[in-house]
């Protein structure tokens, strides 16, 4: 049978910890609802903006679970991010959001020891066949050290071991080869956070957008004209949508720092939505500097007076 193909744009979720660390649940709920007013096709828990390292696994299937709920809820679709480094872990956690509802998992390569192809063919392969829902295969060199070709990516969903890729190298033209390398049923996702009108031109299926936690209706508005092929409305619009608020995300504070998690959390707590605090090593607290620069940007939206 088929596996149901994942597109539209999706979020990778915060985790709202708690001032002492634990998990606030119940700010789960109003997150999600918050995305799903402002037009979100999916989120994606757990993942990196999810803080997915600084998480017991049990606790991943937990806020897995959490936000399966809450998508069903909201008409969200939910794709469990379940990367680890151990095959087994991904396999436990994948059954779990299985079982929980999911619409499909993620699972980033494993990191660290980089694993060589052979080893990672066995870790997919492995993966897919313990589940029923679509396997995205999260391909973030920077975060985990494993750099993969375009053809050794097709050969992973030509062979029935992943379904769909979230593409974080932002090189649209690998999507444009993996595209001719595989065939329309891949789900080929563009996983940075600009360029999302050039990504539509080329072969994508959906968007994975970070910056989305904190500015959901504009992202999605300029996903909806680009998928929709309205070219010169999208650019338009990604300039007056997206580009006041980049230097966010993309131009350091005086220290050089980029707080780009931090400044999601603190953001969202100023348009009045519960997101917690980091988990350590991860300080929560901004930088003066970087809350009035954040604080202009909101403002420059109208969500601060």
């Amino acid at each position: 049978m088929a596996r149901t193909r994942l597109h539209g744009i999706y979020i990778p979720v915060i985790t709202p910890f708690n001032r002492d660390e634990s998990i606030n649940f119940s700010a789960i709920e109003e997150i999600t609802r918050f995305l799903a007013e402002n037009g979100v096709t999916g989120v994606i828990p757990s993942g990196s903006t999810g803080e997915m390292i600084a998480m017991e696994r049990d606790e991943m299937i937990a806020v897995n679970k959490a936000y399966i709920q809450a998508g069903h809820k909201y008409g969200v679709k939910v794709c469990a991010s379940t990367g680890a480094y151990r095959t087994c872990d991904v396999v436990k956690m994948s059954q779990a959001a299985e079982a929980d509802g999911a619409d499909g998992i993620m699972a980033v390569t494993p990191w660290y020891m980089g694993p060589n192809n052979e080893e990672l063919y066995q870790h997919y392969k492995t993966i897919h066949d313990a589940i029923n829902i679509p396997v995205m295969m999260y391909h973030n060199p920077y975060y985990s050290t494993v750099l993969l070709d375009d053809r050794f990516i097709a050969r992973l969903y030509n062979e029935g071991c992943i379904d769909a890729v979230k593409e974080r190298q932002a090189d649209v033209f690998r999507q444009q080869n993996l595209r001719r390398l595989t065939d329309k049923d891949f789900n080929i996702f563009y996983g940075y956070d600009v360029c999302a009108v050039e990504t539509q031109s080329t072969w994508s299926d959906g968007w994975v957008v970070g910056t989305g936690n904190l500015f959901p209706k504009e992202n999605s508005t300029v996903y909806q004209l680009a998928a929709a092929r309205r070219t010169e409305e999208a650019m338009k619009a990604q300039q007056e949508l997206i580009w006041p608020y980049l230097p966010l995300f993309t131009e350091g504070d005086s220290n050089g720092d980029v707080l780009w998690l931090q400044i999601i959390k603190e953001g969202l707590k100023l348009r009045g939505i519960d997101a917690g605090y980091c988990r350590k090593p991860v300080i929560s607290e901004l930088p003066k500097e970087d809350m009035d620069r954040l604080t202009a940007v909101l403002k420059h939206y109208g969500y601060l007076a």
